[in-house]
């Protein structure tokens, strides 16, 4: 069996999380946004869920595309500053999430890298999401980052599992994959060829079976135990 040479992390609930003691850690600032817009809250999430794929793997341009599309499509006119608002309103939201990153996380990356691990961040995201992650206590750690909206794929595409390993320069069956289950990763890193583990430490107790068929890491430093063995 290959040894394991680099691990691929995803990021929100996994690395960070936006909830403490079941609790966001930011408010809700979409909860008003469909007001200010002009728009029924049923019409907006329709159409923001309906972007999502787009969002994601970077075919809007930015917030600000989504937005415009968005309005278009509802023949609405909105003032330019109640865009900027709410997008500067989402980074905040967002922010919150890099705050209070557990200790046995940065303990994790550090023996990782420690014993000459490459580390990779695989993350679906769009660029509003990931404002603070150049000056987070996680990024010195990694290798590499693939954020979704700029690498183009999203996972589970395999294909943002195959461009991880490449910029790694390893095997996806030397790469083991660490997420918390959410838009099909553990199963897409599995196509890929990886071995992967679901991270349940930031799930809540009713939510953590609900995805089956991968070992469960109760504990950051569980996975440091894992990979040992494997």
């Amino acid at each position: 069996m290959p040894v394991t040479k680099a691990v691929l992390f995803d990021l929100f609930e996994t690395l960070i999380s936006e909830y403490a003691g079941g609790v966001r850690k930011a408010s809700r600032s979409n909860k008003g946004n469909a007001e200010r817009l002009g728009l029924s809250h049923d019409v907006y999430r329709r159409e923001w869920g309906a972007a999502h794929e787009k969002r994601m793997t970077g075919q809007f341009a930015d917030y600000f595309a989504v937005m415009r599309h968005l309005l278009k499509g509802q023949q609405v006119k909105v003032d330019d500053r109640v865009v900027k608002e709410l997008y500067e309103e989402r980074v905040l939201e967002k922010k919150a999430a890099f705050q209070g990153i557990d200790p046995e996380v940065i303990e994790l990356l550090r023996r990782l890298k420690q014993e000459g691990v490459k580390l990779g961040l695989v993350s679906n995201c769009t660029e509003e999401e990931v404002h603070a992650w150049p000056d987070c206590g996680l990024a010195p750690y990694f290798d590499e980052v693939l954020f979704s909206y700029q690498a183009g794929f999203a996972k589970p595409d395999r294909s943002i599992y195959n461009l991880a390993c490449d910029r790694l320069g390893v095997k996806a069956e030397e790469c083991v994959f660490i997420g918390d289950g959410g838009s099909d990763e553990l199963n897409g890193a599995t196509r890929a060829g990886m071995k992967a583990y679901h991270a349940v430490w930031y799930l809540p107790l009713e939510m953590r079976d609900k995805i089956t068929g991968h070992p469960k890491l109760e504990r950051p430093l569980q996975a440091m135990e894992e990979i040992r063995r494997s």
